[in-house]
C-alpha cells in the first residue's frame, strides 16, 4: 500500500490563501508520494497459509511491542506473533524534516479529543488533534525523533508509590541495553550505551535559528549539557532516533534486522486486534483479529502481551472486558475484571502562538523551485547531509525549574517552525496543514510544556461504535494550577529577546495578538492565559490509562511486573503503564519499558523451565 497524505479537498476551505492549499501544495505532495510514498523495509514475500498457534502474541509494533516481540523471539524455540494494524513502514517517515507531513496522514490514527469548555477554544469543535502512528513502528516512526528520558525523580517516584524494580537505579540499565549511540563522545558512558540495537546521533544538520536558541537559553543561565545524563536541568541540540540523517525508528531497529532472519517470529501488519480471548479461568489464550477484511484468530499457549499504546491498549482491554464495570455495562460487555481501564490519562499540556521571527538574513525559507530540488537532491543522495536529513529547530530544546525550590525541572521548551505571516491570520488552519518540510521557515515557535500537569482525564469506548475511535477526554486545565508552571515558563521564555544571540540574528517576537485573544494586552499573564486556554496542544505524550501500581492502588490495572490483574497470561507493556509521565519526551521511556517488560516476560519463562 502506498503512503496518503492528507487529502487538501477535504482540509482546505473555500477561502483561504495559506501556500498549502495552493496549487504548489498539491503539486508538493504528489511528489512526496511518487518519491517517497514506498515502504522503508524489503519488499515482502506472499504470504502462506496463516498459522494460529504461538506460545507469545505481541499486538502492536510500536515503540515497545517492537522491543518486545524482538527480545522474546531471541529465543529461538518460542514462536511469536507480531500484530499491527498499520501498514508497512513508509519511506517518507524515515526523511526527519517529513515528520511533521505524516500527521492526518494514512500512517495517524488521527485521533481527537473531547471539549471540556477550558482548553483547545479555539479549535475546531473544541477539541484537540491526538496523532498516533498507524504502522510498523507506531509512533515512533512518525514522531519528532527527539531523544529525551525524564528526570530521575519520575522512576524514584514510581518506585517509591510500590512499583518496584522501577526506581532510577533499576530502569538506566534498561534505558542503556537499547541504546546504540554514535556520538557518544563528551557524553558520560555511566548513562549510555554503544552495544544497542537503537540508533541515537545528532543530526548531520543543524541551522543558524536553532543554535540561536540553545545559546540564548544558555545565556539566560541554562546550562549547557547532556539533560539525559546526571543533570535535566540543561539545554542542548538534543539527539534523536536516527543515523546518517535518517530516522531509526523502533520497526527499523528491531524489527527489519530480525524479521527475515528468524523463522520463529511472525509479523502481520493491517491486522487490528478487536478481541482478547479470555477463559473460565480468567486466563487470556488467544486474540481475535481483522485482516485484509477477514477475521482471524491466534492463540497464545504462554501470554498476550498487549503494547498497542495509551490510547488503544485500554481500548482493547475494554472491549474484552476488562475495564470500569458501569462502562461496560452500559456498552453490554460482558465484564470479566471490574479495573480503573482508561483512567489516568494525562499529557504534558502546551499550547502555540508565541511566535519569534527572523529577518530575511537569518530566515531558512527557501523558494518553491528550491523546496522540490531539496526533495530530489535527498532523496537521490546516498549521504543524507542536508537541511531535510535534520528536522528544523525542534531538537532545540531546554529544560527550567520556574521555581529555585523545585526538586526537578517542570518546564520543557522545544520549538516548532512556521511561516509566521501565513501563521497569524489563520493559526488553527496552519498548523492543521503542516505539510512543508520543517528545515524552511522564518519564525520560530518555542512552546512551553507543562511537565508536571495535575489535570487527569480519561478514555472512554464510543457507545455509537465501541471498536472506533474511542472516546478521549484529556480534560486539559482542569486543575487551573497547571496554567501557572505555563505563565512563568513564557515569562522566562520573553526574556531571550534580549541576549546577544537573538540579537545577532535579528530574532524578535510577534507582540501582535492572536485573532482568539484579541481583547487581551500581548504578553501579560492574562494574555498567557488565555492563549493557553484557545491554542492548546498536545505534545503526543498521553500515557496512564493502564496505570502500574500495587495491589492496593484502586486505579492500577497491572501490577509491577505488567501483568494485568485478576487475568493470567496477559501483561501490558507500553506508555499506558506509566503512573505519572516522566518530565520529558516519552519515547525513550517506552522503549525502557519494552525492555524492562519483556526482562520480566523472560524472567518468568526461562526460570519455569530451567
Amino acid at each position: 500500500m502506498v503512503w496518503q497524505p492528507i487529502n487538501l479537498d477535504q482540509a482546505c476551505p473555500g477561502s483561504t490563501n495559506l501556500t498549502a492549499c495552493s496549487s504548489f501544495g498539491y503539486v508538493y505532495l504528489d511528489l512526496l508520494v511518487r518519491l517517497f510514498g514506498q515502504t522503508s523495509g524489503k519488499r515482502r514475500p506472499p504470504e502462506t497459509e496463516e498459522e494460529r498457534e504461538f506460545d507469545f502474541i505481541v499486538v502492536g509494533a510500536g515503540s515497545a511491542g517492537c522491543v518486545v516481540a524482538n527480545r522474546l523471539s531471541a529465543v529461538g524455540n518460542w514462536k511469536v506473533l507480531l500484530l499491527e494494524a498499520g501498514d508497512e513502514q513508509p519511506l517518507v517517515t524515515t526523511v526527519p524534516s517529513l515528520a511533521i507531513s505524516l500527521l492526518q496522514s494514512s500512517v495517524d490514527w488521527a485521533y481527537q479529543t473531547e471539549p471540556n469548555g477550558k482548553s483547545c477554544l479555539a479549535r475546531p469543535g473544541q477539541r484537540c488533534s491526538w496523532p498516533r502512528g498507524k504502522t510498523m513502528g507506531g509512533s515512533s516512526s512518525i514522531n519528532s525523533l527527539a531523544y529525551v528520558r525524564g528526570n530521575e525523580l519520575d522512576y524514584d517516584t514510581w518506585a517509591a508509590n510500590g512499583n518496584t524494580g522501577w526506581s532510577y537505579k533499576e530502569v538506566l540499565p534498561y534505558f542503556i541495553k537499547s541504546e546504540k549511540n554514535l556520538n557518544i563522545a563528551g557524553l558520560n558512558r555511566e548513562y549510555h550505551g554503544v552495544g544497542g540495537e537503537q540508533y541515537v546521533s545528532r543530526y548531520p544538520y543543524v541551522d543558524r535559528p536553532s543554535i540561536m536558541m540553545t545559546e540564548a537559553f544558555n545565556e539566560r543561565g541554562v546550562p549547557i549539557g547532556d539533560f539525559n545524563g546526571e543533570n535535566q536541568l540543561s539545554t542542548m541540540q538534543s539527539q534523536t532516533f536516527s543515523c546518517g540523517g535518517q530516522r531509526v525508528s523502533t520497526n527499523r531497529a528491531f524489527i527489519e534486522p530480525v524479521r527475515d532472519r528468524r523463522p520463529n517470529l511472525l509479523v502481520r501488519t493491517n491486522a487490528e486486534v478487536h478481541k482478547i480471548l479470555i477463559n473460565e479461568n480468567k486466563q487470556a489464550y488467544g486474540v481475535v483479529y481483522k485482516r485484509n477484511c477477514k477475521w482471524h484468530t491466534a492463540y497464545a499457549k504462554k501470554e498476550v502481551i498487549i503494547s498497542a499504546g495509551a490510547i488503544n491498549s485500554p481500548k482493547l482491554l475494554m472491549l474484552s472486558g476488562i475495564g470500569p464495570k458501569y462502562h461496560l455495562d452500559e456498552l453490554g460487555i460482558e465484564v470479566v475484571k471490574d479495573l480503573a481501564v482508561g483512567e489516568n490519562l494525562h499529557d504534558h499540556v502546551t499550547f502555540n502562538g508565541i511566535i519569534v521571527a527572523l529577518p530575511n538574513a537569518t530566515s531558512t525559507k527557501v523558494s518553491n523551485d528550491q523546496l522540490l530540488k531539496e526533495l530530489f537532491a535527498y532523496k537521490l543522495s546516498r549521504r543524507k547531509r542536508g537541511p531535510l536529513a535534520a528536522n528544523g529547530p525542534t531538537n532545540s530544546i531546554a529544560f527550567i525549574r520556574t521555581e529555585a525550590a523545585l526538586p526537578a525541572p517542570d518546564v520543557q521548551f522545544q520549538v516548532d517552525s512556521v511561516t509566521w505571516q501565513e501563521y497569524i491570520r489563520q493559526p488553527t488552519l496552519y498548523e492543521s496543514l503542516t505539510i512543508f518540510p520543517s528545515a524552511f521557515y522564518n519564525a520560530l515557535l518555542p512552546r512551553t510544556m507543562n511537565l508536571v500537569p495535575k489535570s487527569r482525564g480519561k478514555l472512554l469506548l464510543n457507545p455509537k461504535n465501541p471498536r472506533g475511535a474511542p472516546l478521549l477526554y484529556a480534560n486539559y486545565f482542569d486543575d487551573p494550577t497547571d496554567l501557572i508552571p505555563l505563565v512563568k515558563g513564557v515569562k522566562f521564555l520573553l526574556t531571550l529577546e534580549n541576549t546577544k544571540a537573538f540579537k545577532r540574528l535579528g530574532a524578535y517576537f510577534v507582540k501582535k495578538p492572536l485573532k482568539a485573544c484579541k481583547n487581551y494586552i500581548w504578553g501579560t499573564d492574562d494574555y498567557i492565559v488565555y492563549l493557553a486556554r484557545s491554542y492548546t496542544t498536545s505534545t503526543y505524550h498521553p500515557v496512564g490509562t493502564c496505570k502500574m501500581g500495587p495491589k492496593w492502588d484502586k486505579k492500577a490495572v497491572v501490577d509491577p511486573q505488567l501483568r494485568v490483574y485478576g487475568v493470567s497470561g496477559l501483561r501490558v507493556i507500553d506508555s499506558s503503564i506509566m503512573p505519572c509521565a516522566p518530565r520529558g519526551n516519552t519515547n525513550a521511556p517506552s522503549i525502557m519499558i519494552g525492555e524492562r517488560g519483556v526482562a520480566f516476560v523472560l524472567n518468568y519463562w526461562l526460570k519455569k523451565y530451567s
